[in-house]
């Protein structure tokens, strides 16, 4: 039997983001669906990682060669990707590129300057150079990285030759979701006599929360409460954008009325969250980041049979506007998105209708048929024989960062905090 290493580079624990949890469910599904053994890895105290049929092991950098000497395959993510591939070059590798930080972390320039590019490019250069299977979100993202692939040398005539469609290369394998819920806890606190609730979550500086606050001015005097959550890692995030909503709604008085932050859930609460509140509304701009995301928070909402509205553009609005599941409006029209609202708050059977279409939607995305790719290559791990003749890792560049952001970051760290 084979045992594959599943490496999270965020550390599952009860309270953990997207990363930790998609890494903590690969880990529980493999052994049933491929018939493995897997091994989770993980950054932090393996004591908080929740139960399951797997082994845990805590990540030591420059250990990962006799951590993993027992292993046949691995699947990794982020910068515990680059460990693997450096210090265990011959172990095949599925490498998840199913979050596209570097995209979304170019949103953090102003704040960080260049130094997380200069490092996000070089990890993906070695990354895609180096492993020997893709893991991707959706079919606007394996186009996307198809073209980094081809520009490495890892699309190239021998590897066309034997898999023309190159599924053996790149294969969208998305966040996934259990239609069997925990069952129904009450969270929140009780509403306030004929308040509705919606939820935005959390508010990264991607995302178009104005527009959103720009209609939700236009329907006056509403009893209706937006939920934002707290990130719960502040200090490896930027909270730009978080705290210039904050700062505008104290200066309208809304804070603590209209517009409230609420602590960030544990993973298996989430969905108590979603049966709570009205409707899950999450805006934003058009983007690279938004045409390449798959936005997790709406696959949640569905499966949680809650309603939505989003903004157009990605994969999951257009399968939202495509399946009638949900609300889409244009991008950065608060007309248009106060008369959705409307709507959607006013009409609690049309919500009804549209969160049971969206539960259909959302069948496509159980983990037993998302992971299918994966268990694919977890049961035959093999490395990729064109790698070597015809990958390469080209140099990464970038300018210097002004003087000016350099002397405030020297600043910032002699004296502590973000400046």
């Amino acid at each position: 039997m084979n045992r594959i290493a599943v490496l999270s580079s965020e550390a599952p624990r009860p309270r953990m983001a997207g990363i930790a949890l998609r890494y903590l469910e690969i880990a529980r599904r493999l052994p049933k669906l491929a018939g493995v053994e897997t091994v989770l890895v993980t950054p932090g105290d393996p004591a908080e990682v929740p139960a399951g049929p797997f082994e845990v092991r805590r990540f030591v950098r420059g250990g990962l060669a006799g951590l993993l000497a027992d292993c046949q395959g691995a699947v990794a993510q982020g910068q515990l990707a680059n460990d693997l591939l450096l210090e265990c070059p011959a172990l095949p590798t599925a490498i998840d590129l199913y979050d596209p930080w570097l995209v979304e972390n170019l949103h953090y320039f102003r704040t960080l300057g260049l130094d997380p590019y200069r490092n996000d490019h070089a990890t993906w250069v070695l990354q895609l150079s180096r492993g020997d299977f893709f893991l991707c979100s959706s079919p606007e993202q394996r186009l996307y990285y198809l073209g980094w692939l081809t520009a490495l040398g890892r699309v190239n005539p021998e590897r066309v030759e034997r898999d023309a469609a190159l599924t053996g290369l790149i294969a969208p394998v998305p966040f996934g979701v259990d239609l069997e819920l925990p069952a129904y806890q009450p969270l929140l606190p009780p509403r306030q006599p004929g308040e509705q609730r919606l939820l935005f979550g959390g508010l990264y500086d991607w995302y178009d929360p104005w527009t959103l606050l720009a209609a939700l001015e236009k329907l006056g005097d509403r009893p209706c409460r937006l939920l934002i959550v707290q990130n719960p890692n502040p200090e490896g995030t930027p909270q730009r954008l978080f705290g210039e909503v904050e700062a505008w709604a104290k200066k309208r008085g809304w804070w603590g009325s209209r517009i409230e932050a609420i602590p960030w859930v544990a993973a298996e609460r989430r969905f108590d969250l979603l049966r709570e509140v009205d409707l899950l509304v999450a805006t934003h701009r058009p983007s690279l980041e938004t045409d390449l995301a798959l936005r997790t928070r709406f696959l949640d909402a569905l499966a949680a049979g809650c309603a939505v509205l989003s903004s157009s553009g990605g994969t999951v609005a257009r399968q939202l506007a495509e399946a009638g599941a949900g609300w889409v409006v244009p991008p950065g029209e608060p007309h248009a998105l106060a008369a959705a609202l409307e709507v959607a708050l006013d009409s609690p059977a049309e919500r009804h209708k549209r969160a049971e279409t969206g539960r259909l939607l959302v069948e496509r995305y159980r983990w037993e048929s998302v992971l299918a790719p994966l268990v694919a290559f977890c049961r035959d791990p093999k490395p990729d024989p064109d790698k070597e003749r015809f990958a390469f890792l080209p140099q990464t560049v970038a300018p210097a960062d002004p003087p000016g952001f350099r002397l405030r970051r020297r600043l910032s760290r002699l004296f502590g905090g973000r400046r």
